[in-house]
């Protein structure tokens, strides 16, 4: 092949072209395939624990083929591992239908759990910034309530709509909600927050 050239050429005048075109050889090394990649990514996934780092590798191979399916699935575990939940959540729309139309049952689950995981923090996030940084009680109620809706055992949204509707001046709704704080706190050995939760029930406040 001619980028398997190595020898000098004999003649002045052809050793310009040659150069040239070993150097055009050197410049562009052969692609990596989809399967190299995917290896690459797996590696920095699960061996070396770098999310970051595979991302790079599964979108490399979402470049070469838009509809590589354990690309696809993969970029949204290692984007949620790297905190990038917005993004992940926009593969993890995009892998659903992938998996029903594949009839893979097992992974359509496991991508709904995601979905509805990140819809969770996003609410949850929400919630906080409306109680916390623009001290909306009201609006962070209703987030938290959302949250509760999915998952009425969530610990966090239980205490955080407690003290929403505390702090909205709603006491005798929130009342039932630090009784089952106190429960929660108790059951999960949380003495920090049970303590908390007593406080809040404590008739003299």
């Amino acid at each position: 092949m001619l980028c398997n050239v190595r020898r000098k050429p004999r003649f002045g005048f052809l050793a310009l072209p040659v150069l040239s075109l070993f150097l055009a050889c050197a410049a562009k090394p052969a692609p990596e395939s989809e399967e190299t990649l995917m290896k690459s990514g797996l590696d920095a996934l699960y061996l070396r624990h770098d999310p970051v780092a595979a991302v790079g590798q599964f979108r490399k191979v979402l470049e070469i083929n838009p509809a590589h399916y354990g690309a696809t699935y993969q970029l949204g575990i290692a984007l949620d591992a790297a905190g990038k939940l917005d993004e992940a959540r926009a593969v993890w729309e995009k892998m659903l239908p992938l998996a029903e139309a594949a009839q893979d049952n097992s992974t359509a689950e496991t991508v709904r759990a995601r979905l509805a995981n990140a819809e969770t923090l996003s609410e949850m996030q929400a919630g906080l910034d409306a109680l916390y940084t623009r001290h909306d009680p009201n609006t962070a109620a209703a987030r938290f309530r959302k949250v509760l809706e999915r998952n009425p055992t969530h610990y966090g949204a239980t205490y955080q709509l407690a003290a929403a509707l505390d702090a909205a001046g709603k006491g005798d709704e929130a009342r039932p909600l630090w009784e089952k704080v106190l429960e929660m706190a108790n059951q999960y050995h949380d003495e920090g927050t049970a303590r908390t939760a007593r406080a809040r029930l404590s008739p003299q406040r």
